[in-house]
Order: structure tokens, then sequence, then C-alpha cells
């Protein structure tokens, strides 16, 4: 069965929707090894997939998602990087998360254990004091307390945990660092998502509005992460109601010098855990403005603001005015009653 799937593969014609199903199945089925997982992976990973494969693919991954439900006029966003980026940075969305929902804006973010560098959002969260790897209760209680949630994915897509080793052994992105960003289980009408390059961000651009994203923003740096930079031109492509337009985010324009100096690469979970208390508490530097940049493009996508600018602008208030902070520690002290559950 494996070698006709990777003959298959091999193959540069576009897969079929039973298709793409069928090597899903391959990849997450009991009786399949890690070493024919990590094969049908580096297949995938040798073909360049289109947005109709891709759709097909994350439709399979939210199919068999545990679903995370939202009131009908909610209206959360996810903002969410890809992972493997020739250049991992510090965990930008996650630290952003808590300054968007600090501003209004329901998140219910997705995310996981880094597969390849020091500090994935899970780990930074699990760090924190967040029983995020745990508890799907405590994401439940944390979304209806402050309309903040976050998704550790192996919880919510079970048939894909089984491919944590193969991803591991291999070391390099696979298919599962593009469908991460496209799988959130609640289903967010609102998205911001970074990918390593600007053919991949062009590609979630495409993909994401058939996957019921209304109106997004997908990027990627000139220097090579999956987030915003502080220093360097970002190419974001926009789309909102049918429409999809590229601009390019020159941070100089709405960041001061001190926003834009120092590191912003990637740290270890304490370390990360340390900077996301000195940013959540006023701290500055270039970790700040990528933060700034990514909460103010949510808070734009998300309708909550009338301009990128505008947006950027509620997320520093947010930030000097103390609120994101207070969010953090109102989720710690509500993670106490959840960290020895153990599970769902």
């Amino acid at each position: 069965m494996i070698a006709s799937t990777v003959g298959r593969l091999l193959d540069p014609s576009a897969l079929t929707p039973t298709e793409a199903r069928s090597t899903f199945d391959e990849l997450t089925a009991p009786g399949s090894t890690d070493a024919e997982r990590a094969v049908v992976l580096v297949a995938l990973a040798s073909r360049r997939v289109s947005a109709p494969e891709l759709v097909a693919f994350a439709q399979e991954m939210r199919r068999r998602a545990r679903p995370f439900r939202v009131g009908a006029r909610d209206g959360p966003i996810d903002l969410c990087g890809s992972g493997g980026a020739p250049r991992p940075s510090f965990n930008v969305s996650t630290v952003s998360a808590f300054v968007v929902a600090s501003s209004g804006v329901p998140v219910v973010k997705h995310g996981n254990r880094s597969a390849r560098g020091p500090c994935g959002s899970s780990d930074l969260l699990e760090t924190l004091g967040l029983p995020v790897t745990t508890s799907i209760e405590f994401a439940r209680a944390s979304y209806q307390a402050h309309r903040l949630a976050f998704l550790h994915a192996p919880l919510y897509h079970p048939a894909t945990h089984a491919v944590g080793p193969a991803r591991r052994l291999l070391g390099i992105p696979t298919i599962f660092n593009r469908l991460g960003p496209l799988s959130n289980p609640a289903r967010v009408p609102f998205q911001v998502v970074g990918m390593p390059d600007p053919d991949g961000a062009k590609l979630a651009s495409e993909v994401l509005p058939g996957l019921g994203v209304s109106r997004g923003l997908s990027m990627s740096s000139a220097d090579g992460c999956d987030e915003f930079s502080p220093r360097a031109r970002t190419t974001a492509y926009v789309w909102a109601d049918g429409r999809r337009h590229q601009r390019e985010i020159r941070p100089e324009r709405y960041l001061p010098v001190e926003d834009r100096m120092g590191d912003w690469g990637s740290l270890t979970p304490a370390g990360a855990a340390q900077e996301t208390e000195r940013i959540l508490a006023g701290g500055g530097g270039a970790r700040r403005g990528s933060v700034l940049l990514t909460s103010g493009a949510a808070i734009w996508i998300a309708r909550r603001a009338a301009t990128f600018g505008d947006g950027i602008e509620n997320a520093r208030n947010a930030l000097d005015d103390g609120r994101a902070e207070r969010l953090l520690r109102e989720m710690q002290r509500l993670a106490r009653r959840y960290r020895s559950e153990g599970g769902a």
C-alpha cells in the first residue's frame, strides 16, 4: 500500500480529493510505522502542493478533529505561524494573542510544541503555567471567562498525533507545518497566519478563504521568518469579500526606533516565558515591535480597527495600560484549578 501511495505522490499531476484522503489515511493508520510515515512525508515535501490539494488535506484534518465550539456571533480570530522557517523567531503570535484578546477581540489560537526549534507555542504556555497540553476543559473555561483559548493541536487532532515522531525524526518542514494554520477546530472566520516564504503566504491566502476564513492576512518576512519582522520588509496578502491584494509592510513606518532594536530570535521555553512577562509588563525592543505589528494586524483584520495603523495603536495601548499583562495573570489564576486535571 505504501509503495503505491509514494509512487502516486512522486507523480507531479494534481491529486484528487480521494487521493488526498487516501494519503492522509496512510499517514494516520495505526498500522503504519514511523519509517513509513516519514517516507510519505518526504514524498509530499518533494512535490509542489497546489491550493486545491491543500484544501483537500485541510478538510481531512478538520473532518477528523475534535471540534471547539464558539458562539455564532463571537467572530474569533486565530494567530498562528506555520513553523519551519529558515530563521526561527520568538513566539510572537502566542504573545500577541494576549494583546488582541485584551483589546476586545475573541481569540482561539491553534498551536503545538515545536517540532524543530527550541520553543513552540504550547511549550511557552506550559512554562507560563497554563495547562494547554493536558486540559481541554481549561481551554473551554478560559474562552468562556476571557474570550481567549489556546488549542494544543494533539488534543484536537488525535488521528494526526501519530505523525509527531516521524516529523521529529525527519527534522525538516513537512506538509503539517502548512496544515497546522489551516485546521483550527474552532473554524474561525478571521485569521492572521505566518509562512516561511512569500510563496507559502500567497498559497495560504488562496486556501483559507475556501476553508471559511472570510477575512485574513498571510505573510512572510524578508529575513526568513514566519512572523512580522520588526526590522525588515514583510510581504502580506490580505483578503476580504472575495478580493485579495498584496502589500508590503515596512516596520519603520509603524514602529519607533526602540521597538526595532535588539534580538528577536527564538528562546528556550524558560527564556521565552521571561521575555513574555517583560513584554506584557510594558518592556520594549524588537520582540515587542513584532508583537505590535502582529496584534495590530489581527485587530484590524477582525474589524475592530479601521486601518492597520489604528490596530497597532490599539495594541500599543493594551500593552502600555496593563490590560494584556492583567489578562495573563487572570489566565494563570484560572489555570490553578485545572493543572492537576490531566486531561479532558
